[in-house]
């Protein structure tokens, strides 16, 4: 039933403008780093995240392709190290 309901919400993405599209994206990968710190909290383990010039760029409607793809890596090299330093506990 999961995989219906996803193939479901991916029509509706897929038909979307881009600038709706890349906001989802970066809510879930916030999503994915909150859920990773507080994984980390919950057992003790120190860790933080990356936040730097690309994360505040996209905080902007404004952004360009090149900002909204830095972004993207800055998050998911969070949630590597985030999950890296979880592991290693």
């Amino acid at each position: 039933m999961i995989q219906k309901e996803f193939e479901e919400y991916m029509k509706k993405f897929k038909k979307l403008p881009l600038k709706e599209k890349q906001s989802i994206a970066l809510d879930q990968l916030k999503l994915l780093v909150g859920l990773a710190q507080e994984m980390c909290k919950a057992t003790d383990v120190k860790s933080e995240m990356i936040v730097n010039r690309e994360l505040i760029d996209t905080n902007h409607n404004h952004y360009t392709q090149d900002d909204f793809v830095e972004a993207v890596v800055v998050y998911i090299n969070s949630i590597q190290n985030l999950l890296c330093d979880y592991n290693l506990k």
